[in-house]
């Protein structure tokens, strides 16, 4: 017979349960994480035998479930599961693998959807061109981490770590296999276009044609996204969709569907760090949202020719007027 009280424990676990891919087995999973027997498994699951504090624990630590939800689906508390990137806990190479091991994960599934709403050009992206991953892992570790040995170099592909540059091009070829929808507005080249400009004023590069290469680099990766968009797939043969949003700025939000019930939401702190959400009324705002500025947004992948080469020439044009600037600053 379940304990009384049991109500709170069933939902937990279904929380649980809507983490794994459809094809594991749910009481197999909960003996291996909790080091339990199976059988003591299927007790927890049916209610006969109460979840300890410490096993609680070790469930909201590794699947990040919102105490919150436990008690109310409707309150306008949401509960994240925060991961910051700093020199010793969560270094960039955990991120990196994190963010895979998440990419990895939704190909799990037969049915997924995965929506980027971008105020910069979505980071995978970058990845695909090794100067560009270069100049981004270099800028973080630099300038947003601070990571002691960086702080009197001067930005040279060579100094980030052959490892790291490996894994985020593993990053780029996982999401380019996977389907995706992007929003983009034109605005999304300045945010590397400043950081750039910002290493030119500073004389954070060792080369001075370092910026005007760097611009380069950006067309050419503008260009790939451009081709990608008019055949509506990716160079790993993930399906993409590009909307274009006139109306507004994005703020770099991520929504993901696995299967036909489970969702969930990253939000971008800061730059790097990620803030994780499964909780229900969170994400199907994010959801209706998301689908929301789509329908407000153009489509210009696979259809709107015109549409498509007017706004990817204008990105160009920014960075080629800016490349032209760089010798007046």
């Amino acid at each position: 017979m379940p304990l009384p009280g049991n109500n709170i424990q069933s939902a937990f676990l279904e929380q649980v349960r809507k983490r794994l891919a459809d094809h594991v087995s749910f009481a197999d999973e909960l003996a291996e994480i909790l080091n339990i027997s199976r059988d003591s498994a299927y007790r927890r699951i049916r209610g006969e035998t109460i979840l300890s504090l410490d096993e609680a624990k070790t469930l909201h630590n590794r699947f990040g479930i919102s105490l919150d939800i436990l008690f109310s689906d409707t309150s306008e508390m949401v509960t994240f599961h925060r991961r910051v990137v700093n020199l010793k806990d969560y270094t960039l190479e955990k991120w990196a693998s994190s963010i895979l091991k998440n990419l990895e994960y939704l190909k799990t599934f037969e049915q997924y959807e995965f929506i980027f709403s971008a105020r910069d050009i979505p980071v995978f992206h970058y990845f695909r061109i090794p100067e560009l991953s270069a100049f981004k892992l270099f800028f973080w570790m630099k300038t947003l981490i601070g990571y002691p040995d960086f702080e009197h170099k001067l930005f040279e592909p060579e100094a980030v770590p052959h490892a790291l540059l490996t894994a985020v091009e593993k990053m780029w070829t996982t999401y380019s296999s996977l389907s995706s929808t992007e929003i983009w507005n034109e605005e999304a080249v300045y945010d590397t276009l400043r950081q750039i400009e910002f290493y030119y004023e500073c004389g954070f590069f060792s080369h001075p044609d370092q910026a005007a290469s760097l611009c380069d680099h950006l067309i050419k990766l503008l260009a790939q996204v451009q081709s990608e968009a008019a055949s509506g797939i990716k160079s790993e043969g993930g399906g993409f969709n590009l909307y274009n949003n006139e109306i507004l700025i994005a703020d770099n939000t991520v929504f993901a569907r696995m299967g036909t019930t489970r969702r969930s939401v990253y939000v971008n702190q800061n730059a790097l760090n990620l803030l994780l959400t499964f909780q229900e009324p969170f994400c199907e705002q994010t959801e209706v949202y998301l689908q929301n500025l789509i329908k407000k947004s153009t489509l210009i992948s696979k259809t709107g020719e015109r549409e498509r080469s007017q706004f990817f020439n204008n990105m160009t044009h920014r960075i080629k007027a800016f490349k032209d600037g760089i010798g007046d600053r």
